[in-house]
């Protein structure tokens, strides 16, 4: 464990992403990844329809996570956070 707690240090990435999960597809941002997941910001416009809850499968692609299967596991107001597959939360 690191000295905040958590299993795997995280490291600041912030860059742009694209999240996919049942046909629906929105850009954001990788915040931060660790070895066992990652945290996610997305801004959607108006009319933009895109439901994402606690436990849906994601494909989140981006340069340092190159497409790797995920699952939600948190909510924020501007995102969440995702758990890689073969890991528990």
């Amino acid at each position: 464990m690191t000295g905040s707690g958590r299993r795997h240090e995280r490291q600041p990435v912030n860059e742009p992403a694209t999240i996919v999960s049942d046909g629906s597809v929105a850009d954001g941002v990788v915040i931060d990844v660790s070895e066992s997941g990652a945290a996610i910001e997305f801004s959607l416009e108006k009319d933009d329809k895109v439901c994402l809850d606690i436990g849906q499968d994601v494909g989140i692609k981006s340069e340092s996570l190159s497409d790797r299967p995920a699952r939600i596991i948190r909510r924020y107001d501007s995102g969440f956070a995702i758990n890689f597959d073969g890991y528990d939360e």
